[in-house]
């Protein structure tokens, strides 16, 4: 009788660990998706989205997604290890904040290093490159050079201390909340995959403390 007392309760431990895991799966590849076109419908807004707008809040750990003025659906994100906004010197792993807007889409295949898709935005912005030089981060000369780039819409030069590479990108659910990116806003894997191609390129994003 005691033995079959502790193999039902193992069994029920295996049981509860199974479940967990099934959940845990589901959550961060959002194998069931639809989730935010079922919150498109639940709000009355049409796909494809008319006026799409993106707003993160660093404090609160929060992206959210507009249509307009629609508040259509708020995601639970991680953001910089860098725990001062606006650094913008390589490698600080500091959130940039002001206004952007997503420049270029990604699938990304090293997921469990990269997250599963990515949104990148255009860091430096002008005001960031002004920001830069007022404080001395860059000189006159790398001054001309990152405002000819992003003009151009090319990439920052190797060269400049500033100019990381930053967008939304997937990650892993159990660092959402937290300081764990180099800067970068981090959604779950399962968020972003679902999300992703409902926000086009020239989406605007809005970045507070």
């Amino acid at each position: 009788m005691k033995k079959l007392k502790s193999l039902f309760k193992f069994s029920l431990f295996v049981s509860f660990l199974g479940a967990l895991f099934v959940a845990f799966y589901l959550e961060e590849w959002s194998l069931i998706g639809g989730q935010f076109e079922k919150a498109c419908v639940e709000k009355g807004v049409r796909l494809p989205l008319e006026e799409p707008r993106l707003e993160v809040s660093v404090h609160n750990k929060t992206l959210s997604v507009f249509d307009g003025e629609v508040l259509i659906r708020r995601y639970d994100i991680g953001t910089g290890k860098g725990r001062a906004m606006g650094m913008l010197k390589k490698g600080s792993g500091s959130t940039p904040e002001g206004e952007y807007r997503i420049v270029r889409k990604a699938v990304r295949e090293r997921i469990f290093s990269q997250g599963s898709r990515f949104m990148e935005i255009d860091y430096p912005n002008i005001d960031d490159i002004e920001t830069a030089f007022e404080r001395g981060v860059i000189d006159a000369s790398q001054f001309q050079s990152a405002i000819s780039a992003r003009r151009n819409g090319d990439p920052m030069p190797d060269s400049l201390p500033i100019g990381d590479c930053l967008g939304i990108q997937g990650n892993h659910l159990l660092f959402m909340g937290a300081n764990s990116t180099n800067g970068g806003v981090a959604m779950k894997n399962g968020d972003i995959n679902d999300l992703y191609e409902y926000i086009p390129v020239g989406t605007p994003l809005v970045i507070h403390p």
